[in-house]
């Protein structure tokens, strides 16, 4: 199992006696593409980054991977979201001036059981593959298009073959040829390397390149406090 929730409840620290999560049970298997999905202050963004290790739940079992999330101090999960975790971002978290190559290598870089052997040649391949053309791959991401950062923010993602992959809202800055082009290429990525795949959207538009549609308020008994 790549992930399972017991008990898990989140209150942010400003507000703790509202409940932002409240999962009793949620399991996903290894290699499963889940659609999650919901509105704007759902606690979509929340439940990632339990999922993740960037916030730690106030009770209950977190277990990722086989690791138990909710037990280990904040650098032992932040090394262990470098090592097995991919993670689009809504807002890319790129570093505006480097260019497209070196903000990939950076994932590579805080992760600690990769080779240097053939990073470079993966990361033009991969840029290939999400049509970045070589002329831009040595420019400042900040020059380049809303479209090329958001697909070189996948490239990040995905350059150390982690083995679960977290998407939040990763189309909503996409055009519809740029947002198709991304889920093809998403999809073809995680089904080559088996890649466990938790992606959140508001847009159900994007359910139908899923097998696995879970509604956050049906997951989460917090939900209806929305």
């Amino acid at each position: 199992m790549t992930i399972e929730l017991k008990h898990v409840r989140y209150s942010y620290p400003d507000t703790p006696d509202k409940l932002v999560l409240d999962i009793n049970h949620w399991t996903v298997a290894a290699g499963e593409q889940i659609f999650v999905h919901g509105p704007s202050g759902g606690g979509k963004s929340t439940l990632l980054n339990l999922l993740s290790g960037i916030l730690q739940a106030d009770t209950g079992e977190v277990s990722v991977l086989g690791q138990r999330l909710d037990i280990i101090n904040g650098r032992q999960r932040d090394r262990f979201r470098a090592d097995h975790i991919g993670y689009i971002f809504q807002q890319f978290n790129l570093i505006p001036y480097l260019d497209a190559i070196d903000n990939i290598q950076l994932a590579h870089q805080f992760a600690s059981k990769k080779t240097l052997s053939s990073l470079k040649a993966d990361i033009k391949s991969l840029l290939s593959s999400f049509y970045i053309d070589p002329t831009d791959w040595h420019k400042p991401v900040a020059k380049l298009s809303i479209g090329q950062q958001q697909r070189i923010a996948i490239a990040r993602a995905i350059i150390n073959k982690p083995e679960l992959l977290i998407a939040d809202e990763p189309t909503s800055s996409l055009d519809q040829s740029n947002r198709d082009n991304f889920m093809s290429e998403l999809m073809a990525m995680v089904a080559k390397y088996n890649t466990t795949l938790i992606f959140v959207s508001h847009d159900l538009s994007l359910a139908k390149h899923f097998n696995r549609i879970d509604g956050l308020a049906e997951i989460n008994s917090a939900g209806a406090d929305h």
